[in-house]
């Protein structure tokens, strides 16, 4: 019985400071997820877009941000893939089904933005949000939380409308996608476009029941929508089209929508011919400076694919095939005045375009050594310096490696071992001293 109770104290000692370890550790490992919002510090104008930032972090392999926004504020966009956005749907009193939240699924992102644009009420407003856990547990979305909105001037208020059609020709018959672009309309706004004759609507990302189509006039509903597409189909005859339309507020008031205008429409089943443009150069300047053997790069981006041909003074000195950005460098700069262009060539249409630069190159200057100053002066005597020992050299440290993973539950069961033995040892000392 005497030599079973030593064993018993030592594995209730051992058992007691394992658990305090376990204890430690578990608060170090579990780290909680979380989610903080950054909203813009300064009042946002009533109607104006502004951006919400969300970092996050140890919320496992997939996590889900829902963020819920205020009363009269529209989501816009975000810079994740659509696949990881969906809206929520919650309904009002009266039973309407309405959008004012956001999920964002995450899968390792530690932050993201998403854009909204502020009612064109004023006050003060509330963001509301929650981070899912991937095991389904919820935490509030902590940081910013409220925002106001501040009158706008005049003329930022005023209602308007952009139209943006492609910017290359299409073909006769080929069907096509215009983006309306429409803001400060009021709760409830009207676009109004008259397609040229011979178009043909098509659908668009609108609800069906907010489109009404009579002849060559569509009347698109809106209803807080900040923009939206609608696809047509071109006539069969070619030539240059003109699109009209006005954008109209809950005020009932007229105003013209600007952006594009018109488009050309070429030969069926073929396709158009644009013309070959360098869109992007630099050096920007026209004359550029270097001296002897010094190092020039000159690059060009053109709007179509095309060969180039790099030449100075009209002698090729590189090509580049089939592309639509391309760099020349030259890293050895001799004397003169050289003319460094690049052809950009469709070898398909014949057409080209051409860039070209004046590059001086000059002699390096020669620095004139600064002859030495000789100060004669009385000579102060140089104090004597007592002779440090040379300290003994240390040795190199030897490299550490990266010691190789334990299996799990190496490292707990050497803790159990070591605290068992230092309990054991604490007891023999206690039983040494007793006699």
């Amino acid at each position: 019985m005497s030599k079973i109770k030593p064993v018993l104290a030592i594995i209730g000692i051992a058992v007691l400071l394992f658990t305090v370890v376990l204890a430690m550790t578990a608060g170090i490992a579990n780290a909680e997820p979380t989610a903080t919002r950054t909203l813009p510090e300064e009042p946002v104008p009533a109607g104006g877009s502004f951006l919400v930032e969300i970092e996050v972090s140890d919320y496992g392999i997939v996590g889900q941000v829902i963020e819920t926004l205020p009363e009269g504020f529209i989501y816009h966009s975000t810079k994740l893939d659509p696949g990881q956005v969906e809206s929520g749907q919650m309904g009002d009193i009266s039973g309407e089904k309405k959008t004012n939240e956001r999920k964002f699924t995450l899968q390792g992102d530690t932050s993201f933005t998403y854009t909204v644009i502020a009612p064109d009420r004023e006050g003060t407003y509330s963001f509301r949000g929650i981070l899912k856990h991937f095991d389904k547990k919820e935490y509030e979305v902590v940081g910013d939380m409220e925002i106001v909105v501040e009158e706008a001037e005049e003329e930022e208020t005023e209602p308007s409308a952009t139209r943006a059609l492609p910017e290359e020709p299409v073909s006769a018959d080929e069907s096509f996608a215009i983006e309306i672009e429409a803001s400060h309309y009021g709760y409830f706004g009207h676009v109004v476009e008259t397609l040229p004759e011979g178009f043909m609507y098509e659908d668009s990302t609108l609800n069906p029941e907010s489109v009404e189509v009579e002849d060559n006039t569509v009347t698109f509903s809106l209803e807080g929508e900040p923009s939206f597409t609608y696809t047509v189909t071109a006539p069969d005859e070619e030539g240059t089209y003109t699109f009209e339309g006005i954008l109209i507020d809950e005020e009932k008031g007229e105003y013209d929508i600007s952006g594009d205008t018109q488009i050309v429409v070429g030969e069926k089943g073929s396709e158009v011919t644009l013309p070959t443009n360098i869109t992007a150069w630099n050096p920007i300047e026209a004359i550029v400076n270097n001296t002897e053997g010094g190092s020039r790069t000159f690059n060009i981006t053109v709007n179509q694919t095309v060969n180039i041909s790099w030449q100075i003074n009209g002698t090729e000195v590189q090509t580049n095939e089939s592309i639509t950005e391309a760099a020349y460098t030259n890293a050895s700069a001799v004397i003169g005045t050289w003319n460094v262009s690049a052809v950009a060539t469709n070898t398909t249409t014949g057409l080209s375009d051409m860039r070209t630069w004046i590059w001086s190159v000059t002699l390096t200057p020669t620095i004139t050594p600064t002859p030495a100053v000789n100060i004669t002066s009385t000579p102060t005597p140089t104090p004597s310096v007592t002779p440090t020992p040379t300290s003994k050299p240390s040795p190199s440290p030897a490299s550490v490696s990266t010691p190789t993973p334990s299996p799990p539950g190496f490292e707990a069961g050497f803790v159990f071992a070591a605290i068992f033995a230092v309990a054991y040892l604490l007891l023999q000392r206690k039983k040494s001293g007793e006699r």
